[in-house]
């Protein structure tokens, strides 16, 4: 089923301001074990936040997925270095949106990937607006 970019924004914006992204989402790792053929595919989420599937460097084929900051093992973040991933693992947190104060003003978060009018919206809603 194919998602328009509205939705997207919008089910993104409810789960950070949420704060449930990092729920129990094991970053971009896939379960060792396969779901039933029924059963949903667990979404991978990167430290941004953003599902890898929705992700337009993952989709540009210039990322292969990643993890939670708290998850990234040392050859991730050597491989193919993000700057974004690379931040997380540093301060140790899981995930931008839950877990750092300078989510909404982050020089490596706006623009790539998150556009400055929805960081600027999710300011708001979380009350850090300057």
């Amino acid at each position: 089923m194919e998602h328009s970019r509205r939705d997207f924004l919008v089910a993104g914006a409810s789960a950070v301001a949420a704060g449930v992204v990092g729920g129990s989402m094991a970053g971009c790792k896939k379960e060792a074990s396969a779901p039933p053929a029924s059963a949903p595919a667990q979404a991978m989420i990167g430290a941004c936040g953003l599902a890898c599937s929705a992700c337009p460097l993952m989709k540009a084929k210039k990322c292969s997925g990643c993890a939670s900051g708290t998850e990234a093992s040392a050859e991730m973040l050597q491989k193919k270095p993000c700057p974004v991933l690379q931040c997380a693992a540093k301060k140790k947190i899981a995930y931008c949106g839950t877990d750092c104060k300078m989510f909404t003003q982050c020089s490596k978060l706006i623009g790539k990937p998150y556009d400055k009018s929805f960081m600027d919206m999710m300011s708001k809603r979380m009350g850090t607006s300057t």
